[in-house]
């Protein structure tokens, strides 16, 4: 498994950053965008971003050029099948792919990691989860070197779990995307407008996820959550009241898989913030750069 150095061309299109290319444990290559902090500012501090299910590494590109900013390295990719790390030969190349959920976990987001440990031998990894991508880094076989993991919204979406009163969202994620994955061969989020196009087993996953995400893996997904249990790292685990998914429910279960790790939890209130809403994308819109970015930063950077 082994990281690429900088691509030579930096940040498509202006934005900052440096492409780099990641080769996971069975060959797929994601791309993934590294953001360096000047010398001078350096905290030794490499911050692995780890994004939700259908959403792309660019959305969360100017939180990471945040923290570097504040002192960190950051880097964040594409999981296989999404935005960048999508195939190469489009949709039908798509419908091809076997990828299970967890893989996102135990395949993408490990080799983010072991590129991480590669960057530097004495630098910590602390690490940033949204939705799935919270519990993705603690699937990850090297998640043993995360000292620090802040998650916001992170659950596995089991469907008891979900906000009342939002009758939508049911028949959106466990009856309409299914039904339209079985027939598509993957699940046309884009053209849908709901999300980014994810492989058909992820989408199944989620749909028919059960209760114990280790029934959700199947074979071996005892002995992942078993591995999970016995991580000893800091977690904070951020949501806001106004997520649907990121219930209280959803955060309890997704938090009683880390019985061995220090947790806390912050409730973000949209009042308190001054906003109608934050929903659970709205962390990491830039709007909220002041009010939250920098407290993650602070929190990120505590030894």
């Amino acid at each position: 498994m082994t990281g690429s150095a900088p691509a030579s061309r930096q940040a498509a299109g202006g934005a900052p950053g440096d492409d780099v290319t990641i080769t996971c444990a069975d060959g797929f290559v994601l791309s993934a965008r590294a953001f360096t902090p000047a010398p001078e500012t350096d905290l030794g501090v490499t911050a692995v971003i780890t994004t939700a299910t259908g959403a792309k590494a660019s959305y969360y590109w100017r939180y990471a050029a945040f923290l570097a900013d504040r002192g960190f390295r950051a880097i964040v990719a594409d999981y296989r099948g999404v935005g960048r790390s999508a195939p190469a030969g489009g949709t039908r190349a798509l419908r091809q792919m076997r990828t299970r959920w967890h893989e996102w976990g135990t395949l993408d987001i490990d080799a983010v990691i072991d590129w991480a440990q590669r960057d530097g031998p004495d630098r910590t990894i602390v690490g940033v989860g949204h939705s799935f991508g919270g519990l993705g880094i603690c699937v990850a076989p090297r998640a043993a070197s995360v000292t620090r993991l802040l998650t916001v919204g992170s659950q596995h979406a089991h469907w008891r779990d979900y906000a009342a009163g939002h009758p939508r969202t049911l028949l959106r994620w466990h009856v309409a995307m299914p039904a339209i994955a079985s027939v598509a061969g993957y699940f046309p989020g884009k053209r849908l407008g709901w999300l980014e196009d994810i492989p058909r087993g992820v989408a199944f996953d989620w749909a028919r996820g059960r209760a114990d995400f280790a029934d959700t893996i199947g074979p071996g997904g005892a002995a992942v959550i078993e591995r999970v249990a016995a991580l000893e790292l800091d977690v904070l685990a951020v949501a806001a009241t106004d997520d649907p998914f990121a219930t209280e429910p959803a955060t309890e279960r997704f938090l009683s898989y880390l019985s061995s790790a220090r947790v806390s939890r912050r409730e973000l209130v949209p009042a308190d913030l001054g906003v109608s809403e934050i929903g659970h994308l709205g962390v990491f819109h830039e709007r909220f750069r002041e009010p939250l970015w920098g407290r993650s930063a602070d929190w990120l950077a505590q030894r």
